[in-house]
């Protein structure tokens, strides 16, 4: 994603891409698998997978907003990734235009493909500026909301300076005995599990066609480790503030030892074929079921 050096200036409706140099060194800091340079003297909020920045000028009254949103799954196709992204985070939410002109660049493997448009934002005339970075089936996405230009030159230089965790994204996953071992697929990149979680609760079946058979790697912390009445081993990760159900993933024997050295309401990785929802009492969906797990 480094060298994905585009992001749209959008403001009144014209699209101006600009590619800027990261030769400037700056101190860095982790989003999952993202890693990003926070704009210097701006607020910084952190919620779950999401990081916002924000500055305001109390004299002017100009202000912008730029969020951060960690890698989650994607489509595999990078103009229905942004179109996706594009109507969750400003067509619902602000009542901006459904299809937005839209530039396209790519490198080491992500494409980027961003847009924007006017919008209506607490009151007055802003812009909404959305770049989505795909690769695989993982996409990264940065909202940027201003009523104020000169704002542009650091949401500019926030999104160019945004790079992949290649340790991360390009791990080659351990081989196992269990019948789906690890994806050796260099695409595979670690998600935070509550996203996953919330394309099934915000629409199963689009959810269903997109991921059912699949196989993904996510990371959360964990609620609980047991062994069930059949004699499986079954891990549990926490809900977040964002999703009432919880991910569930079932390990075979061979996977002890790695299942063994994780711990109760610690952060871990897991990659499993993902079966859907369901697990719940009475056959109810409480659950996000992944089968064939194992600890990359």
């Amino acid at each position: 994603m480094k060298t994905t050096k585009m992001i749209p200036a959008i403001f009144i409706g014209s699209i101006v891409c600009l590619f800027i140099s990261n030769a400037v060194v700056a101190q860095t800091e982790k989003l999952g698998i993202v890693r990003y340079t926070p704009p210097k003297g701006w607020t910084k909020t952190v919620k779950e997978n999401i990081v916002v920045f924000s500055a305001v000028n109390q004299t002017t009254g100009g202000y912008c907003f730029i969020t951060l949103y960690g890698a989650t799954p994607g489509t595999g196709d990078p103009q229905k990734d942004f179109a996706r992204e594009w109507n969750n985070l400003v067509v619902k939410p602000f009542g901006a235009e459904a299809n937005p002109k839209t530039e396209t660049e790519g490198a080491d493997g992500w494409t980027g493909v961003a847009g924007g448009s006017a919008i209506e934002f607490q009151g007055s005339k802003s812009a909404a500026f959305l770049t989505v970075f795909s690769r695989g089936e993982t996409t990264v996405s940065v909202l940027g909301i201003s009523n104020d230009e000169t704002y542009l030159p650091q949401l500019v230089a926030f999104v160019s300076g945004i790079e992949s965790d290649k340790d991360v994204a390009d791990n080659s996953a351990t081989q196992s005995e269990d019948p789906s071992p690890p994806s050796q697929d260099a695409s595979v990149a670690s998600m935070h599990e509550a996203p996953l979680v919330r394309e099934f609760e915000g629409n199963e079946i689009r959810a269903n066609q997109t991921y059912i058979g699949k196989r993904v790697r996510i990371y959360g912390t964990v609620n609980t480790i047991e062994i069930n009445r059949a004699g499986q081993i079954v891990l549990d990760f926490k809900t977040s503030v964002s999703t009432y159900r919880m991910a569930r993933c079932y390990f075979g024997k061979s996977q002890s030892s790695r299942v063994g050295a994780l711990n109760a309401h610690e952060q871990a990785t897991v990659e499993g074929t993902v079966k859907g929802l369901g697990d719940g009492f009475d056959n109810s969906k409480a659950f996000l079921v992944l089968e064939d797990c194992t600890v990359p």
